[in-house]
């Protein structure tokens, strides 16, 4: 038996499981042909299935079935555990090259219901304006918007996504203060990064959800020297990690930014805010103007810090995780960790902000994490 199996289930509306695709079935048409998902932090991530086109079950996936992907690994010593989940969104039929008829469900995880309203109140209410600790205000946000509180009155329009609900606030990350409305990811976003946090919609029971923030990382320090937990070293040297590419650009930063508060022409206040990295060529300054009329003079260089940070240079790191005694996925490291990249004499803290997972029809998976600067 493989060290790594997986299965995959398809729940109805009601969290009830009415399919498990585990593979080629004795004496009856079907089989799981494979599978690809992306997991990613603070944004919906994605999945596809591939079935036998014959599998009569194909006819059992409905708008917004449930779709889980788990996973087991004897090598690891881990049992079967869920590691994605998703909403079934999209399908075809086709053949392939070979005259084999394919089934391909598609779908998305479960943040795609922060995509699925947005900040729907009067402008200027205390329902689009807030203060207060960041995970304080993406909770509120979420709750007002499509959680139990998003009713009309007093939003515009009911927003209520049956069977979510929000965590217990704890109050952690910096003190922000603003207005938004328009997109509700777009917001909590914003707001992750300002925190610092993270945050993700988990399913918790039978067609039920949770929105979960987590302070600073939704994972765990596993850097070299992090001094509490085993560190998780990726590079060759360790025979874990493979197709390794390191870029470093600047093709999209921005180190200056014009903050444009309130007031028009000559008499509206203008915040300038830069990183230091626009001294570091006579050419290096690219500098960009961003429309804070939303906020208050003492809110402005905060608004400018957040853009600096979100369109800072970027170091990325890819590769591919190798499955290894020492170090296995889903017991050693996982999404939202802080791990050790070593390549070509560099030695790289990183960020898992996702991980790219799939499965051949023979069995074969791959895993693929992606990191980025902490």
């Amino acid at each position: 038996m493989s060290e790594i199996t997986y299965q995959v289930w398809l729940k109805d509306t009601t969290g009830a499981r009415i399919a498990t695709f585990v593979g080629r079935r004795r004496n009856r048409p079907g089989a799981l042909w494979g599978f690809n998902y992306n997991k990613r932090l603070r944004t919906p991530g994605q999945f596809t299935v591939r079935i036998d086109g014959n599998d009569e079950r194909i006819d059992l996936f409905g708008l917004d079935y449930q779709v889980e992907f788990w996973r087991r690994d004897t090598r690891a010593g881990l049992d079967w555990y869920k590691d994605f989940e998703g909403f079934h969104r999209s399908w075809e039929l086709s053949q392939d090259q070979e005259g084999r008829d394919v089934f391909v469900s598609r779908g998305r995880g479960y943040n795609d219901l922060l995509a699925a309203e947005p900040i729907r109140y009067y402008t200027g209410s205390d329902y689009c304006c807030k203060s207060g600790a960041a995970e304080t205000v993406a909770k509120a946000y979420v709750d007002e918007n499509i959680g139990p509180a998003a009713t009309c009155p007093p939003r515009v329009g009911s927003g209520v996504m049956p069977g979510l609900a929000i965590e217990t606030d704890r109050g952690t990350g910096a003190t922000w203060d603003g207005c938004r409305s328009g997109n509700l990811l777009d917001a909590l976003t914003e707001l992750a990064d300002y925190g610092p946090g993270d945050f993700m919609v988990v399913g918790t029971g039978p067609a039920t959800f949770e929105f979960r923030w987590r302070d600073v990382r939704w994972g765990q320090d596993k850097t070299q020297g992090n001094g509490i937990r085993p560190p998780v070293t990726f590079g060759p040297a360790y025979r874990n990690a493979t197709n390794l590419q390191y870029n470093y650009s600047r093709l999209d930063e921005v180190n200056a930014v014009y903050v444009l508060g309130q007031g028009t022409e000559d008499t509206r206040t203008i915040e300038t805010v830069t990183s230091g990295a626009e001294l570091d060529s006579p050419w290096a300054r690219r500098a960009v103007s961003r429309d804070a009329r939303d906020a208050t003079d003492d809110m402005l260089e905060a608004r400018g810090y957040a853009t600096l940070y979100e369109q800072r240079a970027k170091r990325t790191m890819t590769f591919d995780a190798r499955q290894t005694v020492a170090c296995r996925y889903g017991r050693d490291w996982t999404m939202g960790d802080l791990v050790t990249v070593e390549f070509r004499g560099m030695t790289l803290d990183q960020k898992v902000i996702g991980v790219q997972v799939s499965l051949t029809s023979g069995g074969v998976e791959s895993v693929q994490p992606e990191v980025e600067e902490p």
